[in-house]
């Protein structure tokens, strides 16, 4: 698990200095189940709702990743409150991709230096 979580780290470094917002927001879902699976699933749900909302945003989604969302979705159902859930799906919404990374990273006692890249902005 340490491996893929810094795998997608340096994925999102990567497509945010080359400026490829179309790929922020799947990498956003995949550290949503990485967090999902370590048992975090407010932070989850955070990210997830983020990166859903992104994806929405640019108009696109793959079927592969629908299907990961709907497994990650299931699983932070799981061990969530519908209060608890609807609170953090609502926060996760407001989040820029860097935040929600951020947010994983400092989770999961990663921190978040080599993830921002200082832009601030939902997805271009």
């Amino acid at each position: 698990m340490d491996d893929a979580l810094r795998l997608l780290s340096e994925a999102f470094r990567v497509n945010r200095e080359l400026e490829n917002t179309y790929r922020l927001p799947f990498i956003v879902c995949r550290f949503a189940r990485a967090v999902a699976a370590k048992g975090m699933a407010g932070t989850a749900a955070r990210m997830l709702s983020c990166g859903q909302s992104l994806l929405d945003e640019l108009g696109s989604s793959e079927d592969w990743m629908e299907r990961t969302n709907e497994e990650t979705l299931s699983s932070i159902r799981t061990q969530l409150d519908e209060a608890a859930f609807a609170e953090a799906w609502e926060e996760g919404r407001k989040l820029t991709a860097d935040e929600a990374v951020a947010l994983a990273l400092d989770s999961l006692g990663e921190g978040a230096a080599g993830a921002r890249a200082g832009s601030r902005s939902r997805v271009v």
